[in-house]
């Protein structure tokens, strides 16, 4: 289904641009490797929060080697 284009204000509004792939770091990546492991139950705030705790951690192991 094709989306309706914005019209008035919302025509006008900046749109905000995705981020680049060449912008995401090592962390990004081993975080979203992380949120596979979160189940669907778990609010998405704390999802994230988790994933990045756990990328932080996979990159100090990632020092250590």
């Amino acid at each position: 289904m094709a989306r309706k284009k914005p019209e008035g204000i919302e025509a006008l509004a900046a749109k905000p641009e995705p981020p680049s792939i060449q912008e995401i770091t090592m962390l990004d990546w081993f975080a979203a490797f992380a949120l596979m492991s979160v189940g669907p139950d778990v609010h998405s705030a704390t999802a994230a929060s988790r994933a990045f705790d756990r990328a932080e951690e996979m990159m100090k192991q990632r020092e250590k080697r």
